[in-house]
C-alpha cells in the first residue's frame, strides 16, 4: 500500500467520522433549532402586545426598539453547550475521537447559526416593509443599525451568532475537562478581566473614548468582522483544551 493511497483513505476516513458527528447531532436538530425559535416566538409575541398596548395609549412612544432579539444569541449558544455536554461523551464510547467530534461540532456551529442569520435578515426585510409590524416596533433590529444590503446584514447577524456559539462550545469543553470547579474558574477569571478593564478606563478617564470607539466604528466591522476573531479565538481554545477532556 503506497503512501499516497494511506494519506487518501486516513482523509475518508476523517471526512466520515465528522460527518458522522454531524449526523449524530441532526437527531436533536428540529429541537435544537425549532426551540431556539419557539422561544423566540413568544419572547416575540409578548413584545408585540406590549408595544400595540404602548402605541394605543401614548402618542410619541419612540422608535419601538427592544432589544429582546439578544435573548435569542444566549439560547442558541446554549444549544452547543449541550452538545459538548451531553452528546459528546455518547459519541467518544462510539470510538469517534476528541478530535472529529470537535471538527463536527465546528462545521454545525457554522451553518446553523449561518441558517438563522439568514433567517434573521429575511425577518429584519418583513418587519422594515411593514413598518414595524404595523405598529412601529423594531424587534429585529437595533437602533444602531443601519440599513444595509441583504449580505452585510446577514455577516452582521451570523458573526456574532457564531461567536456565542464557539464561546459555549469552549464552555462545554472546560466543563469535560475540569468539571463544574472549572467552569466557575473560567467565569471568575472572566470577571475579573473585566473588572481591571473597568478599573483601567476609570483610572484613565476613558469612557468617552470608549464610548467613541462604539459610536464612530462601523457596524460591519463592529458586528461582522470583529465578532469573527473571538469566534476563532474560542473555536482555537476550545480545541486545545477538549484534546484531553474526559469521556
Amino acid at each position: 500500500m503506497t503512501a499516497a493511497t494511506l494519506d487518501r483513505n486516513r482523509s475518508t476516513t476523517t471526512g466520515n467520522r465528522v460527518l458522522a458527528v454531524i449526523r449524530m447531532n441532526g437527531v436533536d436538530a428540529v429541537g435544537r433549532i425549532g426551540g431556539s425559535w419557539l422561544i423566540l416566538t413568544a419572547i416575540f409575541a409578548v413584545n408585540l402586545v406590549i408595544w400595540w398596548a404602548i402605541r394605543a395609549n401614548v402618542d410619541d412612544a419612540g422608535d419601538g426598539a427592544t432589544g429582546a432579539l439578544s435573548a435569542l444569541f444566549f439560547i442558541i449558544g446554549s444549544t452547543y453547550l449541550i452538545v459538548m455536554t451531553q452528546v459528546m461523551p455518547f459519541a467518544l464510547s462510539l470510538g469517534i475521537t476528541r478530535r472529529h467530534f470537535y471538527a463536527g461540532v465546528s462545521v454545525l456551529v457554522a451553518v446553523e447559526t449561518l441558517f438563522h442569520a439568514v433567517v434573521l435578515t429575511a425577518l429584519l426585510g418583513i418587519e422594515r416593509a411593514t413598518g414595524g409590524w404595523g405598529i412601529g416596533t423594531g424587534f429585529f433590529s437595533m437602533s444602531f443599525m443601519p440599513e444595509q444590503n441583504p449580505l452585510l446584514q446577514v455577516l452582521t447577524y451570523w458573526s456574532p451568532l457564531v461567536a456565542i456559539g464557539f464561546v459555549f462550545v469552549a464552555i462545554g469543553a472546560i466543563f469535560r475537562r475540569w468539571g463544574q470547579f472549572g467552569v466557575w474558574t473560567a467565569v471568575v477569571a472572566a470577571l475579573l478581566v473585566i473588572g481591571a478593564i473597568v478599573f483601567a478606563l476609570t483610572w484613565q478617564s476613558a469612557w468617552p473614548a470608549f464610548g467613541r470607539f462604539f459610536v464612530d466604528t462601523p457596524i460591519p466591522l463592529l458586528l461582522g468582522i470583529y465578532p469573527l476573531g473571538l469566534a476563532v479565538v474560542a473555536a482555537a481554545g476550545g480545541f486545545l483544551v477538549v484534546r484531553r477532556a474526559h469521556a
